[in-house]
């Protein structure tokens, strides 16, 4: 099944400090988390939730397989509401431009799921930077931007303390970053593991991490 590789991930290594063993500890945690509730990322108090109700798992890609920065003209044909998108490379596929995951929700919109491992400011605005660019240029593609609102979600759990990344106010609506404790928390129960590989015991500000 489509959810085999993240099974195979998962077994093999728990080390969530980065790749594709942190990618699919949250692509498990998004699928069965919007399963029960219906929506993500509800727990950002600047933005609204997003809805959509996983039942599959599957492997996709939102631009050409050979051309990392050229969007498929197709999607309407084959995105599915109720499936969370692994992204699909190696093997012939080159590397996936800006997201991980991806998912289409009932309100039409293509969320991006940007998973980073890095602990460092520069480089992780470096990637907040891309999807910027992407939105203006999103915006510009009259196809695109009339079927479809785009939107990208930044999940940064690296960056520790008083570490902040910000969106450009012009581009708040469409991106947001959740970073550092705020992004370990959407591990849930998986945090643990998290921090254990990472060693965090506390934030830079002195303040002890909960459980989740």
């Amino acid at each position: 099944t489509a959810a085999a590789p993240l099974r195979s991930i998962m077994q093999r290594s728990l080390d969530l400090t980065g790749g594709k063993p942190l990618e699919y500890a949250y692509a498990w945690v998004l699928a069965v988390e919007s399963s029960v509730e219906g929506c993500l990322f509800e727990d950002e108090d600047d933005h609204d939730p997003f809805y959509f109700k996983c039942s599959a798992i599957d492997t996709d890609r939102l631009f050409e397989d050979r051309d990392a920065k050229t969007l498929k003209m197709n999607l309407k044909d084959w995105l599915q509401r109720d499936t969370l998108y692994l992204v699909k490379e190696g093997n012939g596929y080159t590397t996936h431009y800006l997201c991980d995951l991806f998912f289409l929700t009932k309100n039409r919109e293509i969320v991006l799921v940007d998973v980073t491992g890095l602990d460092n400011v520069d480089k992780v605005t470096k990637k907040v930077n891309n999807h910027v660019g992407f939105m203006s240029d999103i915006a510009g593609n009259e196809t695109m931007a009339q079927e479809f609102e785009w939107r990208s979600v930044v999940l940064a759990p690296g960056l520790k303390g008083k570490d902040t990344v910000e969106v450009p106010k012009e581009a708040r609506k469409s991106i947001r970053v959740i970073q550092g404790r705020a992004a370990r928390g959407y591990l849930r129960g998986l945090q643990q593991i998290y921090r254990y590989t990472r060693q965090f015991e506390e934030d830079e500000d002195g303040e002890d991490e909960e459980d989740g």
